[in-house]
Parts: structure tokens; C-alpha cells; sequence
């Protein structure tokens, strides 16, 4: 067993530290003046595989059992449902013509609820780090993990999906203003909003066995949402014309960019 805590501050040091790493570097690519197109389709490609990965880790929402909706498939469906709810709607108020006069703040209330929507995903991974801490037998958290490229690969995705969170938020929020040194307050929050869920996660796992494949579900319904959220800026006025085929082709390399990043971060479990 890892001491409380032992896990509980190991836990955090490598949730926060790569995530406000990943957002700041996101935040330092944009303020360089690279189009908010292109982030955002990074952004998207890591979506892709967050969103295989996610599914997966939630058993593929129990699709192999049919239309046998047994109580854990029900459950499953159930709860990502609820995730993608829980996100879609009140998101839609911060983007939709009601917020026009406030429009700032009701995007940033949008930006926090997709770092929330994100962060469903971190307590499921919580759970099962609380949970593996508290049963093993090895003495080290590193040992408990199966050695160094557990802890590189849990890191390397922190900072990814970060930067993910970050440049939904630049998107939403300022699109082509945005400042870093003007926005780090909010950036802060918004990092919290992410990163909190995990920790929380951590702390009940390590005392309470839960099942976090339904967590796993509510995180795949939250991401759905966010997929749609980033996907605004990637096309602009493509649809009159604006969109030259130069763009088109740095777009959609950014998308199979962003998802072999991923890719190569969960290669780091095997």
C-alpha cells in the first residue's frame, strides 16, 4: 500500500504540472500568431483518439451486449448520455445569441464547463490510481504503475488534453485577441476546472471501490460536446470561399498531427 498521502501528493504534482505546462505552451503557440484554424484542429485530433480512448476505458458503452440492456450496459448509456447533457446545454447559452451582451463572460462560463466536461474523463483516472494505491503491494508509485513509462505516458496526456482544454477556450473566448500575459487569471481557473475532477477522483478511489467505466461514459458525452465546440473556428468562411487549399492542407495535417500525439502518449503504457 502507498501512504494516503504519498499518493494523493504524487497524484497532483503529476496532474497539475504537465497540465499548466500544456495549457501555457497552447497559449504561447497562439500568441505567436498561430491561427486559431490550426490549433483548433489539433485539437481535434487529439479529440479523436481522447474520444476512442475514453470509449474504450467505458467498454464501449456496452454495445457488444447487444439490445440485452442488462443493468451495467443501461448504466453505461445512462451516463454518457448525462455527460454530453450536462455540458451541451448549459454551454449553448454562452455561445448563443441570449449571452450577446455579455458575450466575454458567457464564453468563459462555456470554456470552464468544457475544462469540467474534460475533467470527467481525469475521475475515472483517478479512481483507478486511488484504487491501485491503496491495494498493491509494491512501495512506490512508480513501481505500482508498472515502472517509468506509466507515469510519462499519464503526464504526456495531462499536458496534451491541457492543451486541448486551452485552445477551446482561446477559440471560445478571444479567438484572434488573445493575450496570454492579459488572460492567465482565467487560464488558471480553467486549469482548476480541468484538473480538480482528477484529484477528487484519486482521494474517493483510494478508499471506495467504484466502477469507473461509468465515469469513463460521462467523460465520452462530455467530449462529444467539446468535439463540436472546437470544430467552430476550422472552417471560418470556408463555405464563401476564404479557405485556400494551402489551409486546407495545414488543416487537416494538424488533425492527424494532434491524434498521433495522443497515440504516441498511451504507447507509453505498453
Amino acid at each position: 500500500m502507498i501512504p494516503f498521502v504519498v499518493s494523493v501528493v504524487g497524484f497532483v504534482l503529476a496532474t497539475f504540472i504537465p497540465l499548466y505546462l500544456g495549457m501555457f505552451t497552447a497559449g504561447a503557440v497562439r500568441t505567436i500568431r498561430v491561427e486559431s484554424r490550426y490549433l483548433s484542429a489539433f485539437a481535434l485530433g487529439l479529440l479523436f483518439w481522447f474520444f476512442l480512448d475514453t470509449l474504450n476505458d467505458a467498454i464501449q458503452l456496452g454495445v457488444n451486449d447487444g439490445y440485452d440492456f442488462n443493468p451495467q450496459h443501461t448504466g453505461l448509456l445512462v451516463m454518457f448520455i448525462l455527460g454530453f447533457l450536462a455540458i451541451a446545454l448549459p454551454a449553448g447559452v454562452g455561445v448563443s445569441k441570449r449571452m450577446s451582451t455579455t458575450q466575454s463572460a458567457g464564453r468563459f462560463l462555456t470554456a470552464l464547463l468544457v475544462a469540467i466536461g474534460m475533467g470527467f474523463h481525469g475521475i475515472g483516472e483517478g479512481l483507478e490510481f486511488g484504487g491501485l494505491s491503496a491495494g498493491t503491494t509494491a512501495t512506490t508509485i512508480l513501481d505500482a504503475i508498472g515502472g517509468a513509462g506509466g507515469g510519462v505516458s499519464y503526464m504526456l496526456h495531462k499536458f496534451l488534453e491541457a492543451s486541448l482544454v486551452l485552445i477551446v477556450f482561446i477559440v471560445l473566448v478571444e479567438s484572434e485577441r488573445f493575450s496570454l500575459r492579459a488572460e492567465w487569471k482565467r487560464i488558471t481557473l480553467v486549469g482548476l476546472a480541468f484538473g480538480i475532477p482528477s484529484v477528487l477522483g484519486e482521494v474517493v478511489g483510494y478508499f471506495l471501490e467504484v466502477d469507473s467505466a461509468y465515469l469513463f461514459a460521462l467523460g465520452g458525452g462530455a467530449a462529444l460536446v467539446v468535439a463540436f465546440l472546437a470544430v467552430r473556428s476550422i472552417w471560418g468562411n470556408a463555405m464563401n470561399g476564404e479557405l485556400t487549399y494551402a489551409q486546407y492542407i495545414k488543416t487537416v495535417l494538424m488533425v492527424l498531427v494532434g491524434f498521433l500525439c495522443l497515440y504516441g502518449a498511451a504507447m507509453f503504457h505498453s
